[in-house]
């Protein structure tokens, strides 16, 4: 236990170096998130990270394989590591560089989503506009929060509500059990969704009273039309993108995006605690 605990604070004492060389915010979440991964890998091994070898890196390697992870998580928390070691050795902790090439997984290359670009959202937003009430507003509502569709179709009038000038929403029974109350962030989805809910009978029906199918239909609809590779689910990567690109931390789109990981969100984002008042419009 004394030393996990020292690996700990070895770990707060690299995390300020780096904030001190300049790495950005989300960086340092990200190396905290990995590193903390590394120390229970060593605290369940009883190792000393002291004395670490090349093998003890290839060991954590399957470690992670045997939790289930991709590959390309692997290699991003082995390359945390390295620079922790490289750290560490110009620290006088390590007296060498124990991670090679040979420790990282071979990455197969997967072709990059990308999010709609600013054009086609702009034409999905055209389109939607001209669509029934209830429809316009389920997809409004997807793109103000990034949730997935099934959860906007499921979503109940008791489930939106406003606090302040502000307009958030519940979402129950998510997936891998990510249920969360998130703010509308984009203001004219806020607008839309709070409009459509106060003109709305409230009785038991979902909000929106269509199907998580029905949706997915209108976006193949628009898709044939447009012939833009588009759906339901591109909005959620689009959320995702956007907020990175105003510099919204990892750990808050995780929460907002109902993530299981870090390295899950870091797929939808790609750039990084949960301070929800930064990305919360007034209406």
């Amino acid at each position: 236990m004394y030393v996990f605990m020292q690996f700990e604070n070895l770990v707060k004492k690299f995390l300020e170096d780096k904030r001190l060389e300049g790495r950005a915010p989300g960086t340092i979440e990200e190396y905290r998130f990995r590193l903390t991964e590394f120390g229970e890998f060593l605290k369940e091994n009883d190792l000393n990270f002291k004395d670490l070898t090349s093998a003890d890196i290839s060991a954590f390697s399957r470690y992670l394989f045997k939790k289930g992870q991709k590959n390309q998580t692997i290699k991003n928390k082995i390359s945390t590591f390295c620079v922790m070691n490289k750290w560490m050795v110009k620290e006088g902790l390590m007296s060498e560089v124990i991670v090679t090439d040979e420790h990282y997984p071979k990455i197969i290359a997967t072709k990059r989503i990308r999010r709609l670009s600013d054009d086609d959202f702009k034409q999905f937003k055209h389109h939607i506009d001209g669509l029934r009430p209830n429809v316009r507003a389920a997809f409004y509502l997807m793109i103000g929060t990034g949730c997935r569709v099934g959860e906007a179709a499921h979503l109940k009038p008791v489930d939106v509500s406003l606090r302040g000038k502000s307009v958030y929403i519940d979402i129950h029974d998510a997936k891998w059990g990510s249920d969360r109350t998130i703010p509308i962030t984009d203001k004219k989805a806020a607008q839309v969704v709070w409009k459509y809910k106060e003109e709305c009978t409230v009785d038991n029906r979902p909000l929106f009273r269509v199907s998580r199918r029905t949706l997915q239909g209108y976006a193949t609809d628009f898709a044939k039309k447009t012939g833009m590779h588009f759906h339901c689910h591109l909005l959620r990567h689009t959320y995702a993108a956007l907020l990175t690109e105003k510099g919204v931390p990892l750990p808050t789109l995780q929460y907002l995006l109902g993530h299981k990981s870090l390295s899950m969100t870091a797929h939808y984002a790609q750039s990084a605690l949960t301070d929800l008042s930064e990305v919360t419009p007034e209406i």
